[in-house]
């Protein structure tokens, strides 16, 4: 299981007990619960393509400078095979220790430009799911919600799911940011 799915677990004890504590007719009339979808607000939310935007402008130069490299290597082969008989055996064999050298290098940069490219938008999603756990959190409150589930419902209502409402006030902050 992972950390999600136990968080889930455990609010939805949690409402569990809270209404089974309470003598029904009052909690009924006093815990409101409501669901809402995170996994489609972080695809939905305006913010989450500011974010792709961000990363991919943050990432642009060396993307740049990567596909240099491919065109080179290219550049290269095909001199290898145009000039072959020209070359002398010496040079041939260093031309092909020259690509095999720019390729692997090319590779390199490749897995490491894909691990930090990964790592940021890590860092910027953590960032963004602070934001639309504070985001919820207000909507709870200025709906007057005692209990809201993210996860591991397997049916709500629409007058129970929060979802639209969290997206509308997403999309109220991304408005006032521009």
């Amino acid at each position: 299981m992972n950390l999600r799915t136990v968080m889930t677990m455990r609010l939805i004890t949690l409402a569990f007990f809270v209404v089974a504590w309470f003598p029904h007719t009052a909690v009924a009339s006093e815990v409101s619960v409501a669901v809402v979808n995170v996994s489609r607000l972080q695809s939905e939310a305006p913010q989450v393509a500011h974010v792709r935007e961000k990363i991919e402008t943050e990432f642009a130069g060396r993307s740049e400078r990567i596909l240099e490299q491919q065109d080179q290597i290219a550049q290269l082969e095909r001199k290898l095979a145009t000039d072959r008989a020209e070359l002398s055996e010496t040079e041939a064999k260093s031309l092909q220790r020259d690509i095999r050298s720019r390729k692997l290098r090319l590779e390199n940069a490749k897995e490491e430009l894909e691990s930090d490219r990964r790592l940021r938008l890590s860092e910027e999603m953590d960032h963004l799911r602070r934001v639309l756990a504070e985001v919820i959190a207000d909507v709870a409150k200025n709906e007057k919600l005692d209990i809201v589930l993210e996860g591991g419902v397997t049916w709500a209502s629409e007058r129970a799911n929060i979802t639209d409402k969290v997206l509308a006030r997403m999309r109220e902050l991304d408005g006032a940011t521009k």
